[in-house]
């Protein structure tokens, strides 16, 4: 999972690890701006890590400027708190509605001076349950000045084969490393369960031990001049030489209690020779598999293939919007045919679209008659054959299902990149698979060998936890789909009232343990029972679509336990916000969100006007009316505002809006000219920095909105030339929406061919 903070300008296609690219640049600059320091404070508490990164970033030029910062975060984390700074003065986020925050952010994303936004997606909210991107923003970085930027991330840690891995990103992706002035790194780590084979991962970051034993680890790390080249990583094992189940709880005031119950499963005395297998696995090769992704989808192919033994058949389908496989069928494993696939694979080309209902029809129709595999590699973005999530997993949990049920094959997902669509990859999984996942630059010796350990052998099945109390209990969630021995399932719940004792059991492993009145030492509780229901309702919405109550549910509840969501975003503020915007001379209206304190707001405009905002109780919102010159001449002005609270004491700010005239300038370059029916043109636009959204149209064809593209320099987007297109000369518009509403145009011809 990763976010980024963005200007207004760009939105870029990846993210990578802390690092601020000055707006001008497409790389980090140090002449322009460094990372002066970063603390890193590491708790894991029985298998949830929360992770606090706090980075002060220095301007080297004698003007303020504006930065794109990008962070990327592990695929299983949540954002759990935010905060920039302002001088001395830390702006808190605050969890608000999307759509609400969205508004604010688009009225006043083109300030020097606003507040910073955080959210998952760079779109809506239906992107944003399809991606692990998230998007923010702040500025400016003061003329020789600094800027904090503050994340807060928790995470499950999973425990595979006894062992568990804690992997912190710093490593840039497509970026350089770059270099911290100074750096520090705490860790303090506590369990129930006891440790062993603990060890830091990660070479470049020297962690100084001060206190260790079995059930928990404290260490730190300072130094000067610091190159991030590699990403933070330790790794402990956990005995599993039985079944061991433990409970915590939390409970604060009159609110719900809550409850994690962890059974560590046992590894087997002696691991039991594996029956021949049959396994095709699908290889993506569409254009969204560059750089770090490709590279790793490419080392967990050959990992698998290499893994694989005497006695086992195999097959490989590449997929892209065409599907070509390496043989018609299953073929032995031979050294020879190993290399044979790859050679084939390293012949193909990344091109188009991703076609994955294909490529699964492929994989259910080819002849696996011994143990059965389909085994999924890549990021799962769909852009062919069915696209939605729910519809395309309903359909192959059919097809999968018109199979004999000795012959179905298991589905097994290995997701690939930071912006990998977990949603999808974890309904594919559920037809008798796992998924596993990994970001485009974390570590992947763990994941890949915890992934083969399941090649072949079988989960634990009816897997339940039983309590001695069950009416006291609600809304419990286990929260791994599937388990195998020497790996942990845990459950999370709330339970009504305190008791002085409750039974827990899972099979035969047992724990009596209090729940408590008041214990607020496990703080991560609340907020991970939270995160599961919020799955649970996200899940349910992949599968049906959206409802209203789903929806209001969801935003209550990462309101209240403060993390973000599809649906919900932060935003850190002043205390008092204006919601500036682009305007058209002679717009009549501004909006002004307080606190609940402020009695009264008067506004003061560069043009002499004096206005009394009026306060309106339904949108928690003061509002007035004014009028811009029409003379006014396009640029930014600064109002004033003077507020007022119940004590009578007063307050100022000053805030920006931009009088915007001019409709965006649009540029529009095909990457051909002459294309067949039923093949896509690749569209390159320019446009005025501006512009909010960007739209290519030609009659008969599906609209095509474009998205900025760092690397290319330009906005991209693929126009798909419908099929039953009469040959002949067509023109493509592209229109340009800023954030005034002005709308500029472009148009292009291209010629169609049979």
């Amino acid at each position: 999972m990763r976010f980024a903070l963005l200007i207004a300008t760009a939105c870029l296609a990846w993210g990578d690890a802390g690092v601020l690219i000055p707006s001008t640049a497409k790389q980090p600059e140090p002449k322009v701006l460094t990372l002066d320091e970063m603390s890193i404070a590491i708790t894991i508490d029985n298998g949830y890590a929360k992770v606090k990164v706090q980075q002060i970033f220095a301007n080297h030029t004698n003007a303020p400027i504006e930065g794109n910062y990008v962070f990327a975060l592990p695929g299983r984390a949540l954002i759990s708190d935010f905060a920039i700074w302002d001088d001395a003065t830390r702006i808190p986020g605050v969890i608000l509605e999307r759509k609400r925050a969205e508004e604010i952010y688009n009225d006043i994303r083109a300030q020097a001076l606003d507040p910073g936004l955080l959210q998952m997606g760079e779109r809506d909210a239906d992107e944003a349950r399809r991606s692990s991107v998230f998007s923010a923003r702040v500025v400016p970085i003061p003329a020789y000045g600094t800027k904090r930027v503050e994340i807060e991330y928790q995470e499950r840690l999973t425990v595979e084969q006894s062992e568990s891995m804690l992997a912190i990103p710093l490593r840039p992706d497509v970026h350089r490393a770059q270099t911290a002035g100074r750096l520090s790194i705490t860790l303090e780590i506590k369990t129930a369960h006891p440790m062993r084979d603990f060890q830091f991962v990660s070479k470049a970051y020297a962690m100084q031990t001060t206190a260790r034993d079995a059930k928990s680890v404290k260490a730190s790390f300072s130094g000067k001049a610091i190159a991030l080249t590699e990403d933070f990583a330790l790794k402990y094992a956990l005995d599993t030489s039985k079944n061991a189940l433990e409970v915590i709880a939390y409970r604060d005031g009159t609110d719900p209690g809550f409850f994690q119950a962890s059974a560590l499963l046992a590894m087997p005395a002696t691991n039991a020779p594996l029956a021949p297998r049959s396994i095709v696995a699908l290889f993506d090769t569409s254009l969204s598999m560059q750089w770090e992704k490709l590279e790793r989808e490419f080392q967990a192919l050959e990992a698998l293939l290499r893994s694989l033994r005497p006695g086992d058949e195999f097959n490989l389908i590449i997929y892209n919007d065409k599907v070509v496989a390496y043989s018609p069928g299953p073929v032995a494993v031979a050294p020879d045919a190993i290399e044979k696939a790859l050679a084939f694979l390293r012949a193909a080309a990344l091109r188009g679209g991703t076609n994955i209902e294909a490529a699964l029809d492929a994989a259910l129709a080819q002849a696996l008659t011994r143990d059965p595999y389909i085994i999924v590699l890549g990021d799962l973005g769909a852009t062919r054959g069915i696209i939605q999530n729910g519809k395309l997993a309903e359909w192959y949990a059919a097809k999968w299902k018109q199979i004999a049920e000795t012959r179905r094959p298991r589905t097994y997902v290995f997701a690939v990149g930071d912006d990998a669509n977990l949603p999808l990859a974890r309904m594919l999984a559920r037809n008798n698979g796992v998924l596993e996942a990994v970001r485009s630059t974390e570590p992947i010796d763990f994941k890949l060998k915890a992934f083969f350990s399941k090649i072949g052998r079988r989960p634990v099945d009816n897997l339940r936890l039983t309590t001695s109390t069950p009416t006291n209990f609600d809304l419990i969630y286990p929260l791994e789909e599937t388990v195998f021995p020497g790996s942990m399932q845990t459950w999370v719940g709330e339970y009504k009232t305190p008791a002085t004792q409750a039974t827990f059991t899972v099979q035969q492993a047992r724990a009596t343990v209090p729940l408590p009145t008041q214990n607020t030492e496990h703080e991560f509780l609340p907020r991970a029972w939270a995160k599961a229901r919020v799955d649970a309702l996200l899940d349910k919405i992949e599968r049906e679509g959206e409802d209203q109550a789903s929806i209001d549910e969801i935003i209550r509840l990462s309101r209240k336990y403060k993390f973000v969501t599809p649906y919900t975003s932060f935003l850190a503020a002043p205390r008092a916000l204006l919601r500036p915007r682009l305007i058209r001379p002679g717009d009549p209206v501004l909006r002004v969100k307080t606190d609940e304190s402020i009695t009264s707001v008067v506004a003061m405009f560069p043009f002499g006007t004096v206005k009394r905002l009026r306060y309106l109780t339904d949108e928690d919102t003061w509002q007035t009316r004014f009028l811009a010159p029409k003379d006014l001449a396009d640029g930014t002005y600064r109002v004033r505002l003077l507020l007022r609270d119940k004590q009578g004491r007063t307050y100022r700010e000053s805030k920006t809006f931009v009088i915007a005239s001019q409709p965006p300038v649009v540029k529009v370059r095909l990457d051909r000219k002459q294309v067949h029916r039923g093949e896509t043109v690749k569209l390159h636009v320019s446009a005025s920095d501006t512009t909010r959204t960007i739209v290519a149209r030609m009659q008969g064809a599906a609209p095509v909105y474009l998205k900025w593209n760092a690397k290319m320099g330009s906005n991209i987007g693929e126009l798909l030339v419908p099929a039953t297109f009469a040959v002949g000369r067509y023109k493509v518009t592209v229109t340009a929406e800023d954030f005034a509403h002005n709308i500029g145009s472009g148009e292009v011809e291209i010629e169609i061919l049979p």
